[in-house]
């Protein structure tokens, strides 16, 4: 089964449809400065409205590891996305302060795929962008990615309408939207609801 993962989430009236609908995972920007950017408050205030069938995850950007790792053990969030130039050193101390997955964002230009540390658990494949650092909405080439000996989560410009030819195409472990599931900056929950439909359909052809 295709994991779902809903990125970006910057409201907590969506958290309602969220729980509805179940997609594996959620994602919050917890690197100041970027378009979705959240306080870690307002992440505190979502994870004790958020289902516990949906795991909550942290995206960073070159934080600092022992406030990421204070996050993971007071149970905020239970899986770490990291999207900066953190490397196997970096990892290694999260997961000794923290047992925690890592997710690590690797940028695909054109047809060449970032390096990636061995140590993070699962890749998160997205189109390079040295400033964004991801939720640009382009999309990577769609193929299978067989030099990656790892999970693999496809994101970059997935909407209801291509993700079934994305997950034929590259056959990743999950998938991954934020922009494609809005309507004005906002989440949308009947877009959430058609993604969700239709990977899960995706599911029946396995």
């Amino acid at each position: 089964m295709y994991k779902v993962k809903i990125c970006g989430i910057t409201s907590a009236d969506i958290i309602p449809q969220l729980n509805a609908l179940t997609p594996d995972y959620v994602g919050f920007i917890m690197t100041a400065g970027f378009k979705r950017s959240v306080t870690a408050g307002f992440v505190r205030e979502c994870a004790a409205l958020l289902s516990p069938k949906i795991e909550r995850v942290g995206v960073f950007v070159n934080d600092d590891v022992n406030f990421i790792a204070s996050l993971v053990m007071e149970g905020v969030i239970d899986v770490v996305q990291l999207h900066g130039d953190e490397d196997g050193e970096y990892i290694r101390r999260l997961k000794e302060l923290s047992p925690v997955t890592v997710i690590k964002s690797v940028g695909v230009a054109g047809d060449t795929v970032m390096p990636y540390p061995d140590e993070c658990d699962i890749v998160l494949l997205d189109a390079y962008d040295r400033v964004a650092r991801g939720g640009t909405g382009k999309s990577v080439p769609w193929r299978r990615y067989g030099q990656i000996d790892k999970r693999i989560i496809l994101a970059g410009g997935l909407t209801p309408q291509n993700v079934r030819a994305a997950l034929s195409a590259v056959r990743p472990w999950g998938v991954d939207t934020s922009g494609g599931v809005e309507t004005e900056n906002k989440k949308d929950a009947a877009k959430i609801s058609q993604f969700i439909a239709n990977v899960r359909e995706c599911d029946n052809y396995e």
